[in-house]
């Protein structure tokens, strides 16, 4: 009996694809966002665009085969790159006779996650720009295409999501999506509404901040580290009213986290709101540590210190309700090869972030052992935590990272400037730094 809620043509095996991704791989692959899209939204898009439903097909096989897998690398099998091959040609005849907006970007989306699963990062990100750039026109010369519909606003979530993600991991990547208006620059408009009500309005705010963070400091780069006396008038407005929003989210998300309403959460709730305040006090801290001009004038190390030492308390709580939440699944508890998979929750990033960022001898060893521990067989879209514990290790001797002196007198960013600083994020570092050991050698 096949949890499937229409029929599907074709074989056996298929059918068996659809139920497993009805059972389990459409919960996981969205799990700790909202599940609307993967759940629903596409699902319903299977029952009448064939080209979804294959595509949906082969990254299911590719899925599962991914969790099930033993060695710690995942090898992509010819059975996949004929499935993934299929689904591109499959995409290409589709949109000549019928060039469906929603389709090229849902196919994007699978095909982007595709390429994350093998951890091929650079074809990820190819189809993750073609979808972005896509959105981008859609929303410029066709609004009336894109505003108002449940399945487009999901595509915009989860693609502005994504273009963060990608920021984050090549350092020199700029979001290809503004999400923010001239309006909310100049404070005209509040990014954060005065009432928030619930984790949907809470996450599209974080996400509008987390856009306009990245690109303030892109655009404006040239400023980083100088005091306030040195930074333009213009600019300063603007990263002051930006470091006001990014406070006024965080303020809203500790009290959601407080409230009465918070004990009436579910897990999965719970889970989401935590890991919304996680990313609002990172990217507070982002910012503060970029630098010197504050609100408050305060001294921005031990602001960025606490945002640190907070956020690896929510992270912590994070993991372990997920790894209670887990103990229930029928699948993913039995893997024999504890993956975990997800999209674009920034966990990794953010450990990663905060091993290169603080001086902290305790909160790097806090943050290293969260990506050591629990996350080490996991990957998180384009980042893997694998990779990142290794880089992290291979810049700093077992000894620094255990001294009892609390404070190290250098950042690991600086011990690895040129190589953790480069475009080709986690996968680029990991060469160099391969290539600098095999030079000593």
């Amino acid at each position: 009996m096949y949890n499937i809620p229409f029929k599907v043509p074709g074989g056996r095996a298929d059918r068996e694809l659809l139920h497993y991704y009805c059972c389990e791989a459409a919960s996981s692959l969205s799990r700790l966002s909202d599940t609307t899209l993967w759940t629903h939204l596409i699902l319903q898009r299977c029952e009448d665009q064939s080209v979804i439903r294959n595509s949906i097909v082969a990254l299911t096989s590719l899925y599962r085969d991914y969790m099930l897998l033993r060695s710690p690398r995942f090898e992509v099998s010819v059975k996949h790159i004929q499935r993934i091959t299929r689904s591109h040609s499959q995409l290409r005849v589709h949109l000549t006779r019928d060039p469906s907006a929603e389709v090229a970007l849902i196919c994007s989306l699978i095909f982007y996650t595709f390429e994350c699963l093998i951890g091929n990062i650079q074809q990820a990100l190819w189809h993750l720009d073609q979808g972005l750039t896509l959105l981008r026109r859609l929303q410029t010369d066709y609004p009336y295409l894109v505003y108002g519909q449940e399945t487009y606003a999901q595509l915009v979530a989860i693609f502005s999501q994504l273009d963060i993600h990608a920021s984050i991991f090549s350092v020199e990547r700029i979001p290809i999506l503004r999400l923010v208006s001239p309006e909310q620059v100049s404070g005209e408009v509040h990014t954060v509404p005065e009432r928030i009500s619930g984790l949907s309005d809470l996450e599209t705010s974080l996400t509008v901040l987390q856009n306009w963070t990245l690109w303030h400091l892109m655009e404006f780069v040239e400023y980083k580290y100088l005091p306030q006396s040195q930074v333009p008038s213009i600019v300063l407005r603007e990263r002051l009213q930006l470091e006001a929003q990014l406070q006024k989210l965080e303020e809203i998300s500790e009290n959601m986290s407080t409230s009465e309403d918070f004990q009436s959460f579910t897990s999965a709730q719970r889970q989401r709101l935590i890991l919304l305040r996680s990313q609002a006090l990172i990217f507070h801290a982002v910012l503060l540590e970029n630098t010197i001009c504050t609100l408050n004038g305060s001294q921005n190390l031990l602001e960025v210190t606490c945002r640190f030492d907070i956020a690896l308390t929510q992270i912590s709580t994070l993991l372990s309700l997920s790894s209670e939440s887990k103990s229930g699944s029928n699948f993913e508890n039995n893997t024999p090869s504890n993956r975990a998979f997800t999209l674009s929750t920034n966990i990794i990033a953010m450990l990663y972030f905060i091993c290169l960022k603080t001086s902290d001898r305790r909160i790097l060893r806090t943050a290293l052992s969260l990506m050591q521990e629990s996350l080490f067989t996991s990957r998180d879209g384009l980042w893997d935590a694998r990779t990142a514990v290794t880089i992290v290790r291979a810049m700093l001797s077992e000894d620094d990272i255990q001294s009892e002196e609390p404070q190290m007198d250098f950042k690991l960013e600086d011990v690895g400037s040129g190589i953790v600083d480069t475009d080709g994020g986690l996968e680029e570092a990991f060469k160099l730094l391969k290539l600098e050991q095999s030079q000593i050698e």
